[in-house]
């Protein structure tokens, strides 16, 4: 079918753009289904720098990718908010999505109208959601550190730390718990992740990764003279150079007598002075700064007792300010009075004493003000390698931090999945409208998770999905439940109980998945034509 053209534009014909808007998710689709599961593939992204990025993380993927088509870009959008929001689930919702696009299109082909279809779909969403919350999931009030571990667990088995799942899932747990805080109401809980800092060390193997209890900075001291430990500590947070002012570049001085120069090389010095002096009358005895501190600042410094730290990332120097309960502050040359000092408030923590880590010197900070914080020491032979185990335990982290705040997870490994689609056929039966097709379209879609699962593990898809299948019809007519726990395992190519083997994820993480999934399908499935709009300004011109 042609392109039509219109007086004011250029129109897609229906069909050529609902059949292209289906094959730009299908890039997608294909890109990360190998991507999934415990037994996935890895992506190698080359940048336009050159810079190499391996990994097999659906949101990192989606990050470096370009796409110029429209589709693919919301389809981008919306699956980037869940790894805004729960830090894992975006390549599931890739998988559904296209799915559900696929199954709509087939409908549409038969002669049912798209509004049908997205009104069948809101209302699958709808059973999906409410089974996952009041039948699928299973809660605890106090969520104990043995969930946490196979929470953790099962997020870091897709991942290349999977290898050593249990030394990341336990230091993942550990991690959150050190920067967990009680709210108000009593069993709310909040998880500062936040707080939790990277640190990465190139060298040795990730084997040698660990937890360190408090901030560790990499940042050498400015001078010997500085003492090797201070407590406690009282932190001034700057965000200026302690050095002498420096003229621009380019700006050129002109005297015709020596004593000027001199004049102006001990103003520079005087001002330096003064400024040291006016830090230290804040009664601080560490110093962190974003820039520069010179020599005679870290002398003064050093003989107050004191000790400067500088090139303290921003990042890095709010995390410490708000655990310490500082703030970042910058000084004047003019005269400070003391309801300034007065003002200023000063981080405070335990103590602050000088590490090595492997040949890396390091400060270290403990015992902040308002919050217990942790740094992740992160050790590999190669920068690819470290930073795709922060990505894997940032997922782990966020996941963790999920489940305490929420107290609610679900099996996996598919379970999920064929529990919902079972019971989606059971709600299409008890129907008599024609939203019974696309419900049903809608619930074989999710049973394509499970599918690749085993696809990727290079097992027999159909056997195994019509044994769970039958288990969750027992399951759906069981009041027990208790069939509604098993999922598969890939690894022994069986149906087990996957919540008594320790493979289970948050709810919440299941429920946005499913959510959004369905409204980016519902997004696209709105459009049914695009305009290509004249630019409005040639032709004014031409008149």
């Amino acid at each position: 079918m042609d392109v039509e053209i219109s007086q004011n534009g250029i129109f897609s014909t229906t069909d050529i753009f609902r059949k292209s808007k289906i094959k730009n998710c299908l890039y997608l689709y294909n890109l990360l289904k190998t991507s999934l599961g415990p037994v996935s593939m890895d992506k190698m992204i080359i940048d336009n720098l050159g810079d190499i990025t391996i990994t097999n993380d659906g949101a990192s993927i989606l990050k470096r990718i370009e796409v110029e088509d429209i589709i693919s870009k919301i389809l981008i959008d919306l699956s980037l908010q869940q790894d805004s929001e729960i830090g894992d689930g975006t390549t599931s919702i890739i998988i559904i999505t296209t799915e559900l696009l696929k199954r709509a299109e087939k409908l549409i082909q038969q002669g049912t109208h798209p509004s049908l279809i997205i009104s069948a779909y809101r209302l699958a969403m709808c059973h999906s959601c409410f089974l996952l919350k009041n039948k699928l999931s299973v809660s605890s009030k106090s969520t104990n550190l043995k969930t946490l571990f196979n929470i953790a667990r099962t997020s870091l088995s897709s991942k290349i730390s999977g290898v050593n799942s249990k030394k990341f899932a336990l230091m993942a747990v550990q991690a959150v718990n050190s920067v967990q805080i009680s709210g108000k109401n009593r069993g709310k809980i909040n998880c500062q992740i936040r707080a939790i800092d990277f640190v990465k060390i190139k060298g040795c193997g990730m084997n040698k990764s660990k937890l360190v209890d408090g901030y560790v900075l990499k940042t050498q001291k400015t001078s010997t003279s500085y003492p090797m430990q201070v407590s406690p500590v009282r932190i001034l947070f700057i965000n200026q150079d302690i050095r002498r002012l420096s003229n621009k570049i380019g700006t050129q001085v002109d005297s015709n007598s020596i004593n000027n120069v001199h004049n102006i090389v001990k103003k520079e010095l005087d001002y330096l002075v003064h400024l040291t002096n006016q830090i230290i009358l804040t009664g601080a005895n560490l110093i962190l700064t974003t820039k520069g501190i010179d020599d005679l600042a870290s002398k003064i410094i050093a003989k107050n007792g004191s000790i400067g730290v500088r090139r303290v990332s921003l990042e890095n120097l709010k995390k410490i300010a708000n655990a310490c309960g500082g703030k970042i502050i910058t000084f004047r040359s003019k005269k400070i009075s003391e309801k300034y000092y007065q003002k200023i408030l000063l981080g405070k923590a335990e103590e602050l004493f000088e590490d090595k880590i492997a040949c890396t010197e390091v400060l270290i900070l403990r015992g902040c003000r308002f919050c217990s914080s942790g740094s992740i020491v992160l050790r590999g032979p190669t920068e690819f390698l470290i930073d795709e185990i922060e990505r894997s335990l940032t997922d782990a982290i966020n996941v963790v931090k999920k489940v305490m705040e929420g107290h609610k997870f679900v099996p996996g490994g598919g379970s999920v999945e064929m529990a919902i689609h079972v019971s989606l056929e059971n709600l299409a039966d008890s129907i008599s409208t024609r939203e019974q097709l696309p419900i049903l379209e809608y619930g074989k879609a999710l049973v394509e998770i499970p599918r690749i699962l085993l696809f990727n593990s290079g097992l027999e898809t159909s056997n195994l999905l019509d044994k769970l299948k039958m288990i969750h019809k027992i399951a759906l007519h069981s009041e027990s439940g208790q069939y509604l726990k098993y999922g598969l395992d890939i690894f022994e190519a069986r149906i087990r109980d996957n919540i008594e083997h320790g493979i289970i994820e948050p709810t919440i993480s299941k429920i946005r998945s499913i959510q959004i999934a369905t409204e980016a399908t519902i997004s696209i499935l709105r459009i049914d034509d695009f305009i290509i709009s004249k630019d409005n300004s040639t032709e004014n011109a031409k008149k």
